[in-house]
């Protein structure tokens, strides 16, 4: 009996240093590897119990900066604020020119108080080529943030014009008619897996779809007015007055009365003014109690005449 005791007991001695061997055994990458799987599936606390205990001071090494990067986020998004701000403070300098760290460090900032850091950090993604708002609005709490009287000055400060001119058939620089391939390369835009349409998103949100007819050219433009207004730089360039917020009455101020209207099963109006070369659709939301019981622009289509019939 004493004799099968002892036994048990060192199978089980021999199973616990095999086990740690095994844990000494995985390298940096292979955690990080591990870290980023669970994240995938949401799993940050345990992400973060991976990755903890592998973060060092010397950032230089890619592989530790990434470690120290994804523990980083793994701690933002369990809420432990403080815990991510003191990683990315050391993070972001370490690797400037990458910006996914410097917009959580620009969360955090912004969530523990230090609005100036987080204003700054802001000022300098919209000075930047960068198109996509998308975590820079939504990390911070988008609401709060948007709502915030010195980041409305700054998105106006840097404003982006989206040109869209129907009499021309022209938006963004490209014009109907114009060749798929040619505009992809122009707008670094990659095509639809149905290959018939280019579309460009601001993190999950679509914000414009360009589509093709048989022979790849340009046939109609959509644009997502809510999406391009919160998650992106560009103000809309249409007309005096009009802008992404813009009313049904307003948009008539300034382009005059349309030429035709209707409604959508979904209880959406429909506006239509046609030009020389292509037509112009306004399409406005149900009223939302939101905006005062006005409609709200949703969506703007400008597309080749012909291809409507008319």
């Amino acid at each position: 009996m004493v004799r099968c005791i002892l036994m048990a007991l060192l199978f089980a001695a021999l199973l616990v240093t095999a086990w740690a061997e095994d844990r000494q055994e995985v390298t940096p990458a292979e955690a990080l590897e591990n870290a980023r799987s669970l994240v995938a599936a949401n799993r940050y606390t345990e992400a973060l119990a991976v990755l903890e205990p592998m973060v060092g001071d010397n950032l230089g090494d890619p592989t530790s900066w990434e470690i120290a990067a994804e523990t980083g986020r793994a701690a933002f998004h369990l809420g432990q604020y403080h815990k991510a701000h003191e990683i990315f403070q050391r993070v972001v300098p370490a690797r400037p020119v990458v910006l996914e760290p410097a917009l959580y460090l620009q969360a955090t900032s912004y969530l523990l108080g230090d609005h100036r850091q987080a204003l700054a950090i802001f000022e300098a993604v919209l000075k930047s080529p960068i198109q996509d708002l998308y975590l820079a609005v939504t990390l911070p709490g988008e609401k709060q943030f948007l709502a915030e009287p010195e980041v409305q000055k700054l998105l106006r400060q840097y404003a982006k014009p989206l040109t869209l001119r129907p009499d021309s058939a022209t938006a963004h620089g490209v014009q109907l008619g114009q060749g798929m391939s040619e505009i992809s390369a122009k707008l670094d835009i990659g095509a639809s897996d149905a290959g018939s349409t280019l579309i460009a998103r601001a993190g999950p949100y679509l914000i414009w779809i360009f589509s093709f007819d048989g022979s790849r050219q340009l046939e109609e433009i959509v644009l997502n007015a809510d999406h391009l207004s919160r998650y992106t730089p560009f103000g809309l360039d249409l007309a005096d007055g009009i802008s992404w917020t813009s009313t049904p009455i307003e948009c008539i101020e300034s382009l005059g009365g349309a030429d035709r209207t209707s409604a959508a099963a979904d209880g959406a109006l429909i506006m239509t003014w046609d030009f020389s070369k292509a037509s112009l659709d306004l399409v406005f939301s149900r009223p939302d109690a939101d905006h005062h019981g006005a409609a709200v622009l949703e969506m703007i289509r400008m597309y080749r005449r012909h291809t409507r019939g008319r």
